[in-house]
């Protein structure tokens, strides 16, 4: 199998695909797998259709934390009948391997981002026939998180999980540079670098606190330039435009941050000895940029924190989000000895009651811990919702707000555009390595670092 099909363009049209995912329906057809039934009447009823037998293999899901091992021990329950076997792990050569040999899994846990590399591949196969047989709900999953698990107008993965990308700000750090949460504009992105240089403390040349860790090393550059306006891809996919001046202005605003703290170099030194993503927790940033799940080592590391979780807004509004969003979800390779059962195991991973399940083992374990519960965020709007009023329990008003805000960002967070792509890791190589890293190092101006890198992706589409 040739490697570069990888990068073969993909024309998803966006709207064509939410139009034909919600027109799917909102309700189980009767006498099918609606909500209504019980797991194991759901079960039942899959046996009796010859659909959930056999044995199932999948590749890249473990279940090393409690979210995942309460819905594994569920499906095993309620479908005694199929044989799972789980490999935890999942490399891209042993996939191609397992394509060329005709020897693939029967489900892939993989990452939404890539794919429309995998399905331009023909190695994962569309959902469309499963989807309307059974009706199957997907107006109740995140939009973006459906957009980015589809190519060329059809569904080729089910959204398990979700991130979001917003502001998280130690209280007390924000006091001395005389700011508070109600005071902090953050639509005002100059105000952020400001409280952040002031927030930066030093002894001597160490640093000791970094003021204000806006995450472009990290790749953050797609929520920076979505909220300044910019844009990275064109509609079908076929071009690129890091270029663009509204992507270019927001790199050298973030480079400018980065220079009133005391330079990208001194962060560099000092970022190298975060350890566990522990460094907000820990004292060591007073003010970042980061996923959901962080809210979780606060809660770990440092409960009674002073702390808040804010919605980054588009420059220069009053309101709105600026995020971006990405997850993982569940395929089905082409060739599966056993798609109908791995059909059944992703519609019973999915349902609000499967990850009520999950919620109180987890739950369960962190009171055993003597942490709090923190919930998942799960790529359905409903089960978010539902572990929301059925598990968690409000303990502190800045993770009650927190937890309360998540599903709102998620709503209208889009995903990266260059998952638009075949091409999409690639291109965010070439974003990375051409672009964010050279302008940041002061080894080129943001305006020429951002023209070699639309280059360079360019390169890559047009080389399909």
């Amino acid at each position: 199998m040739d490697d570069r099909l990888l990068r073969r363009r993909s024309t998803l049209s966006r709207r064509r695909l939410v139009g034909s995912s919600l027109a799917l329906g909102s309700a189980f057809a009767a006498g099918g797998f609606g909500p209504g039934l019980t797991h194991r009447a759901r079960a039942a009823a899959a046996q009796e259709a010859g659909q959930a037998s056999g044995k199932l293999v999948s590749w890249g899901y473990g279940t090393e934390n409690p979210v995942a091992a309460a819905r594994v021990e569920a499906f095993q329950q309620a479908f005694p009948d199929v044989e799972l076997e789980l490999v935890p792990t999942l490399e891209d050569e042993k996939l191609l391997t397992a394509v060329a040999s005709d020897s693939v899994p029967d489900l892939l846990w993989l990452d939404r981002f890539t794919t429309a590399g995998w399905a331009s591949r023909d190695v994962v196969m569309p959902l469309t026939d499963y989807i309307e047989r059974d009706e199957f709900d997907v107006s109740r999953f995140y939009e973006s998180a459906v957009e980015e698990a589809s190519w060329d107008d059809q569904l080729f993965g089910i959204p398990g999980g979700n991130d979001v990308r917003v502001l998280y700000v130690n209280l007390d750090a924000l006091g001395e540079a005389g700011l508070d949460a109600t005071s902090l504009d953050t639509g005002n992105w100059d105000q952020l670098n400001e409280a952040g240089a002031k927030m930066t403390t030093r002894d001597g040349d160490q640093v000791q606190r970094w003021g204000f860790d806006n995450k472009l090393p990290s790749g953050y550059i797609y929520m920076w330039g979505t909220g300044n306006g910019g844009q990275f891809m064109n509609e079908d996919g076929s071009e690129t435009t890091f270029d663009d001046e509204k992507n270019v202005d927001a790199l050298a605003w973030g480079v400018k941050s980065f220079e009133d703290q005391g330079g990208y170099q001194s962060y560099d030194s000092f970022a190298s000895t975060f350890q566990g993503d522990e460094q907000f927790a820990r004292g060591l940033v007073s003010m970042t940029l980061y996923e959901n799940w962080m809210l979780g080592i606060v809660a770990r590391v440092a409960p009674d924190l002073n702390f808040a979780v804010l919605p980054l807004k588009p420059r220069g509004a009053s309101d709105g989000f600026a995020s971006y969003t990405g997850g993982r979800g569940w395929y089905i390779p082409q060739g599966a000895k056993n798609p109908d059962a791995a059909w059944e195991f992703i519609k019973f991973m999915h349902t609000d009651e499967t990850w009520i399940v999950a919620a109180n083992a987890l739950k369960e374990q962190r009171a055993a811990e003597g942490q709090p519960y923190i919930p998942t965020m799960t790529g359905s709007k409903t089960a978010d919702q539902a572990q929301l009023d059925q598990v968690y329990e409000p303990f502190s008003p800045a993770f009650d707000e927190a937890v309360q805000l998540f599903p709102q960002v998620l709503a209208e967070s889009p995903t990266r555009e260059i998952a638009r792509s075949a091409a999409g890791l690639l291109l965010h190589e070439a974003l990375m390595d051409e672009g964010v890293t050279p302008a940041l190092r002061k080894d080129k101006e943001p305006d020429a670092a951002m023209a070699d890198a639309d280059t360079a992706g360019q390169d890559e589409i047009d080389s399909l």
